[in-house]
């Protein structure tokens, strides 16, 4: 075995697996992997150039996996918009970035706004941030939900990232060219949007949007990229359109009919829930009702009920479930309390905890690479002041993920390792 660079001992660790909880470990990481996970007390004597973490009183877990937000979502304030150039738009969201992988985030699948000049930043290590997984922008159709051209003319989808193209499209033959154009300028996903929602003044949640030889064009133009299709869906006729052309992931499923969520499972599409976004869309509108538009107050309640009963239906029928919070327009770096509103809808705190860990790198194609503290994995791991088995809050609150390290490196930590190397911090 290679000299380990350094080594995390922690009084808990939760492995993602939904194995019992294990004590007093130690877990060996090796430059980007984790080496081996064993009992603290079999640790021997390490070398003075070993950053060795030790917080018996933390619980270790894997970083955990957004698997649906908008890292460069400006939100509601038009105001405030108008007033951002693009040179500052660019570089907040940098900010955004960062402070998402210091609340314990370390992998997050853009569901559209980031471009890949964002990517490659975080890559290269210009900027801290999550592992990212973009789709650039919603494809929709002339007047649909990713249509953001309002009625006086002018497109609300400002200020926006210079690698975002335009993502209307219409027919079969032009849906087909656009989804090229989007793998062109670096798409890991291809995002689409077969109803309406609640964000959008045009179409309501059961609404169906595109027909079924549109997205079954789009389908196989991803898929035969080796791209994975993920889907805007509530209900209705765009749920069906879904199950028919066999897209990877439904995104939310708001007011979709049982009998569909049962297809769902049969099928083994996964869901993304995403209760975070209409759980703050109420939390803003209970506290100032002029605070979001009002075709967001109207159309709310139709769906805020209905989510959290599809979403105890959809676990029941063991419809595979990923943790994702599409929150971003209404504040950044609060993903984990994605978690609480699972555990309140009918998860256990594991289950929430699996969702937002394996269950979410089995999503994104990265079973192998991510998801579980094991050996071999990539070393993406948090240290949680808590035990989320007992209160999943703890995970929901930046200032209680004490250490974050992506890739092996350490971007976040509660003080000095000692002895050791010494260490990136943000």
């Amino acid at each position: 075995m290679a000299a380990p660079t350094s080594i995390i001992k922690a009084g808990r660790l939760i492995d993602g697996t939904g194995s019992d909880v294990r004590r007093d470990v130690a877990v060996v990481v090796e430059g980007a992997r984790i080496a081996e996970v064993r009992p603290a007390s079999q640790l021997g004597t390490v070398g003075d150039r070993v950053a060795v973490y030790e917080h018996r009183d933390l619980t270790l877990m894997p970083g955990l996996i957004d698997t649906h937000d908008h890292i460069a979502h400006f939100g509601h304030d038009l105001r405030r918009r108008f007033n951002t150039p693009q040179s500052l738009a660019v570089l907040q969201v940098g900010r955004w970035a960062t402070e998402t992988l210091l609340a314990g985030i370390t992998t997050f699948r853009d569901a559209a706004g980031a471009d890949l000049g964002l990517k490659m930043a975080i890559d290269q290590g210009i900027i801290a941030g999550p592992r990212l997984f973009i789709s650039l922008v919603i494809i929709t159709q002339t007047g649909g939900h990713g249509d953001l051209i309002q009625p006086c003319g002018l497109t609300s989808d400002f200020p926006r990232l210079p690698g975002v193209p335009d993502g209307i499209a219409d027919g079969p033959d032009e849906c087909r060219k656009k989804v090229r154009e989007v793998l062109r300028l670096g798409a890991d996903w291809i995002k689409i949007a077969t109803t309406g929602g609640v964000g959008n003044p045009r179409g309501g949640p059961a609404i169906r949007q595109f027909t079924l030889e549109e997205l079954r064009a789009m389908v196989d133009e991803a898929h035969a990229a080796g791209k994975g299709v993920m889907v805007h869906a509530h209900g209705g006729d765009g749920i069906k359109l879904c199950l028919e052309a066999q897209v990877d992931s439904i995104e939310h499923a708001a007011v979709a009919e049982e009998a569909d969520i049962a297809r769902m499972a049969r099928q083994g599409i996964w869901l993304v829930p995403t209760l975070s976004v209409t759980q703050r869309m109420k939390e803003h509108l209970d506290a100032d009702p002029q605070s979001l538009p009002a075709y967001v107050a109207a159309k709310l309640p139709l769906v805020f009920d209905t989510q959290r009963r599809n979403f105890k239906y959809a676990l029941e029928h063991g419809v595979k479930i990923a943790m994702g919070t599409d929150a971003g327009a209404l504040g950044h770096g609060e993903n984990g309390k994605e978690l609480v509103y699972m555990v309140q809808a009918g998860m256990t705190p594991m289950q929430a905890v699996v969702a937002s860990t394996k269950s979410a790198a089995e999503l994104l194609g990265l079973r192998d690479a991510l998801g579980t503290v094991e050996a071999g994995k990539l070393a993406d791991l948090i240290l949680v002041d808590g035990d989320p088995l007992a209160d999943i809050s703890v995970v929901a609150e930046p200032a209680r993920i004490k250490l974050v390290m992506k890739d092996g490196i350490v971007y976040k930590s509660p003080r000095q390792a000692a002895p050791g190397l010494s260490h990136r911090r943000m």
